[in-house]
């Protein structure tokens, strides 16, 4: 008897334990996806199949130079891009150059095929996460506002 009750109550909390592990990986993206229709969710996986393959394309073309500066773990992520995009040549800035292109005329094409239903539950979304409780703030608590208006970390000296 107590077997039966032990390997009930054992397989019910293994249940609820799944069923919430499963519910907790669904993303807000896909959240969003699901109200989109078929057009815009096909707008957006042809555009993340052809991200990826100008990606490939673009890091075939890195030379052994510009390899070695993305793997140098000395600098920071901005001197790494500073330094790297002043080795590129031409034919890397045109690729880049028109990724961007691409990429904008991707988001407006998507803006301008959203309902005004779509467009309000996106706004209502976004500001949900921006007004998160704890959005934002670092690990030594939130930031507060400079001298010169930008903000900075409350160091607590």
């Amino acid at each position: 008897m107590i077997l039966k009750k032990t390997l009930f109550i054992l397989s019910f909390i293994s249940c609820l334990l799944f069923n919430v592990k499963m519910v907790s990986q669904e993303s807000n993206y896909d959240l969003i996806k699901k109200e989109l229709t078929i057009e815009q969710s096909g707008l957006l996986q042809k555009e993340q199949e052809l991200l990826k393959s100008n990606r490939e394309v673009f890091k075939s073309s890195l030379t052994k130079e510009q390899l070695a500066i993305l793997q140098d773990k000395n600098m920071s992520k901005d001197e790494i891009r500073n330094r790297l995009t002043a080795t590129f040549s031409l034919e890397q800035k045109n690729m880049v150059q028109n990724q961007q292109i691409r990429l904008r005329n991707t988001r407006e094409h998507f803006r301008k095929s959203l309902t005004g239903e779509q467009r309000k539950m996106l706004k209502e979304r976004i500001d949900k996460i921006r007004n998160t409780k704890d959005r934002g703030e670092l690990k030594d608590g939130p930031r507060n506002q400079g001298n010169n208006g930008r903000k900075e970390r409350n160091r607590g000296n």
